[in-house]
């Protein structure tokens, strides 16, 4: 009798310990990140210009993403104004947290969805001399769709949409929509996913 209560034990004990029980926030959570120059093609104030930058990000359970990233303007953006018969330039310098959510990463191509949410300056700017006349600090919000492909284990090409949409934008004359606009993108991940 000992002997059958004590195999109904050991049974017990490894059927319990075979289970696996569900939760919101397991035990084993998965911790990766990586780090990506972006170019983007935009447009700003009406003219196609270039922004050069970089994001790094946080990776959870190969699902999730919470980093940073900052931006800002290659090439100047003619305006329409002057300024003692010279004409001004737009720069816009931009950055703040980034947020990701990675559809099925394991996937040779997958898609993901990104926003940033930040602060950026906006700049009028003349040449010869080179100085800033204006600038002023702005709000922005940019969500963006991407399809990524894993090329290998450590590094990811990412290409998608985005739409920057500014707010609060006091420097006249220029509005906070000249500062919106739709950008394409190209992003080089580095790291562990």
């Amino acid at each position: 009798m000992k002997e059958k209560a004590f195999i109904l034990l050991v049974l017990f004990l490894a059927i319990s310990l075979a289970a696996e029980e569900e939760t919101l926030v397991g035990n084993e959570i998965h911790s990766g990140g990586y780090g990506a120059p972006v170019w983007k093609l935009t447009s700003i104030n009406g003219s196609t210009t270039s922004l050069t930058g970089g994001r790094g990000a946080w990776l959870i359970n190969h699902k999730f993403g919470i980093g940073g990233g900052g931006y800002g303007t290659v090439t100047d953006v003619n305006s329409e104004f002057t300024r003692d018969n010279q004409p001004l330039y737009i720069l816009l310098d931009y950055g703040g947290v980034e947020l990701e959510y990675i559809h099925q990463s394991d996937k040779v191509l997958h898609w993901t969805v990104h926003a940033l949410f930040g602060k950026g300056t906006v700049k009028l700017r003349q040449h010869k001399p080179d100085r800033d006349v204006q600038s002023d600090a702005i709000y922005l919000v940019e969500p963006s769709l991407n399809a990524d492909v894993n090329i290998a284990t450590w590094f990811r090409i990412g290409v998608g949409l985005s739409y920057r949409y500014a707010i609060d934008l006091d420097l006249a004359p220029l509005a906070s929509s000249a500062m919106n606009g739709l950008s394409g993108l190209i992003c080089l991940k580095f790291g562990s996913f």
